[in-house]
């Protein structure tokens, strides 16, 4: 790939955007330049961080950045990053000069050297260089007297020389750890597997106790520390250990897979554990290990071994003593008769409530700073008190985990998301262990911990033939999940051939919440023409009250192409007028043209900056099609006319062949 010359560079720019690209590549202010061929990507570091896409098409350099320039030519960022580049590849040239390219045969210098000298020779290097010492230490498979305490210590004190004035390690300071995983892997290469496994621990733990100082700590240093869990990892997998020799390093594994505070380290330590068990033996001290470590009445009782069913049995027992229970009786008065003027916490499963139900008319969003919201606010005078009654679904089928005493104080493990990963990983190792009850029963539990068990549990259910529980399941979920497209899309499965009513209501749904044209058309094949008829008035006038593209959409969809261009002249958008262009306009080019036309003028003169200048120039890639050459040049002419002052917006319009 042939990237721009200097002289070529300096083309592109002017003078002085040159001259200030030189100083900031000399500065070396270009970071995380990333090439693939005719694509670059980059960070350039400025007033702010900027962010710079270059592309050479045809040996034509098409860039963007980021920043506010909107002069001729190129930014000085633009010019930073190619001029790294072009330093790039005559380092490239000048490392393979084969006039430079000349080796030096050291195994013919060491033969020729006594012993005594080079016995010298590597007693000067280690006495001047801590990290060689450590090297030839581990080399000859000496201990080096070291623990995990004290390469965390020099690790630490890295972080401590990293850190910024506002004691932050700045997200484009990146500590070298190489020393230390050189070190591990030299033991590692030995079957040093403790010194080895040590010094990764060690690693993994001071880069996971110095994220809280660290901008941007799951980039580069989250791969470092994802390197050194997954090295800690494949040290001990390679050594085909047998199961007593690997429990430590499962149990401490697992340990930080429940202690750790962050999302990203909890996977990573998860992902090793998957890597180092090779068998039953192995799963099921990692499950006995999990177990130590977290405590919850509702999974307890998955991993004691009670039946999901039998509990959902005395659920429906108690709840049903509940309601049978005489006036007078003490368990009626902590189930009092429900009346319309309490609102129960059950009433929230039925499906999302409405504004009004939700408010009482009561709420005024543009004043919610006026102090602590108080429950009067949301529902007005709609329900006198918020009483919580039997559990509902959501209550039922979700499991809470809490570490026990001897975990750590501080983790974060009752998060919904750690949460997830743990039973994620109970799963996982019910799973691999073929316990089909203890998973069917974990399901029971948990389906709505996420839509993603609900999804898991459902199409077990349905693969083992239980497609009644499976629609219950789906439909606890439907109600529970903010999007809950795919298990709509279950429910119709489902209810296609069962029942009909459910089916049609399901795809209505689909198409609603979720514009499926599949599940349109799939309705409308199911729907007589009246009823058919009925229901695309009902979707007409919803999409007129809540979403005009839609609307647009739906009249596209149907091929009511000069419906849908009356409702674009009506409801005038330029996202819109561009997105429908194709099928659109052919009903009348020229008007449409004139509605583009119409909405562009204002839209140029809106902004300024070569982003804004770009979209105008998509823009006019879509008007150029649809009025004769003569007239669009006209307009083309009647935007330069109107912004002379732009230079930027020229330059634009003459790369872009306007």
């Amino acid at each position: 790939m042939d990237y721009p010359t200097r002289d070529e560079i300096r083309s592109l720019c002017t003078e002085q955007s040159f001259e200030r690209g030189v100083n900031y590549h000399q500065q070396d202010r270009v970071q995380e330049l990333r090439i693939d061929g005719s694509e670059i990507r980059a960070t350039v570091r400025g007033s702010n961080y900027y962010d710079i896409a270059i592309d050479i098409v045809d040996d034509t350099v098409r860039s963007h950045c980021s920043c506010p320039y909107d002069y001729a030519g190129d930014c000085k960022h633009v010019v930073a990053v190619l001029l790294a580049i072009d330093d790039r590849d005559t380092e490239t040239v000048s490392d393979t000069d084969p006039e430079r390219d000349e080796t030096v045969d050291i195994e013919s210098l060491v033969e020729q050297t006594t012993a005594e000298d080079l016995r010298a020779f590597l007693l000067d290097i280690v006495a001047d260089d801590q990290d060689i010492r450590d090297r030839f230490v581990a080399f000859v498979g000496e201990d080096t007297g070291k623990t995990v305490y004290d390469y965390k210590q020099e690790i630490d004190r890295l972080f401590d020389d990293a850190v910024s004035r506002r004691e932050m390690v700045e997200h484009d300071t990146h500590i070298d750890f190489s020393q230390y995983t050189d070190l591990a892997e030299t033991h590692r290469e030995r079957d040093h597997v403790d010194t080895a496994t040590d010094i990764y621990q060690a690693v993994s733990e001071a880069i996971r106790e110095n994220l809280n100082r660290v901008d941007d700590s799951s980039g580069y240093y989250g791969r470092e520390l994802e390197h050194a869990i997954e090295s800690y990892a494949e040290t001990v997998a390679e050594q085909d250990l047998g199961h007593e020799r690997k429990r430590p390093y499962i149990q401490y594994l697992c340990e930080e897979f429940v202690e750790a505070d962050h999302g990203f380290a909890s996977g990573y330590y998860d992902d090793a554990l998957r890597t180092l068990y090779t068998t039953d033996e192995d799963l099921e001290y990692w499950l006995e290990t999990l177990d130590t470590h977290i405590s919850g009445t509702s999974l307890d009782a998955v991993l004691s071994g009670e039946s999901a069913s039998s509990k959902a049995d005395d659920r429906r027992d108690q709840s049903k003593a509940s309601i049978d229970t005489p006036d007078g009786d003490d368990e009626s008065a902590d189930s009092p008769e429900r009346t319309d003027d309490v609102l129960y916490a059950s009433d929230f499963t039925a499906g999302p409530l409405s504004t009004d139900d939700f408010t009482g008319g009561a709420l005024n969003v543009e004043h919610l700073a006026v102090g602590t919201l108080r429950f009067e606010y949301f529902v007005g005078d709609a329900f006198e008190e918020l009483r919580v009654d039997e559990p509902t679904a959501v209550e039922r089928h979700t499991a809470s985990v809490e570490p026990t005493e001897s975990g750590t104080t501080d983790t974060k493990i009752s998060s919904s998301l750690q949460k997830r990963r743990i039973f994620s990983t109970y799963v996982y190792i019910f799973g691999e262990l073929g316990d089909e009850d203890a998973l069917v029963q974990l399901y029971e539990e948990i389906y709505l911990e996420s839509d993603r068990f609900c999804k898991e549990y459902a199409r077990r259910l349905i693969h083992e033939g239980n497609e009644n529980r499976a629609i219950e399941v789906i439909e606890d979920g439907i109600h529970t999940f903010r999007s809950p497209r795919t298990l709509r899309w279950l429910a119709a499965d489902l209810y296609e051939d069962r029942d009909m009513g459910e089916y049609r209501n399901t795809l209505k749904q689909l198409f609603l919440d979720h514009t499926e044209w599949a599940a349109y058309d799939d309705l409308k094949a199911v729907c007589t023409d009246q009823e058919w008829q009925s229901m695309y008035e009902e979707f007409e006038r919803r999409f007129q009250r809540d979403n005009q593209k839609d609307l647009v959409s739906l009249y596209v969809h149907d091929d009511d192409l000069e419906k849908a261009f009356a409702d674009l002249k009506e409801n005038t958008d330029l996202s819109s007028v561009r997105q429908y262009r194709d099928p659109v306009a052919t009903t009348a080019p020229v008007e449409y043209f004139e509605l583009y036309r119409e909405l562009l003028v204002p839209f140029t003169a809106g902004d300024t900056g070569r982003r804004h200048y770009r979209d105008i120039v998509d823009h006019l890639e879509e008007m150029r099609e649809l009025v004769p050459e003569a007239r669009f040049e006209e307009f083309v002419d009647f935007l330069k006319d109107g912004h002379s002052n732009r230079p930027a917006f020229l330059d634009e319009l003459e790369k872009a062949g306007f």
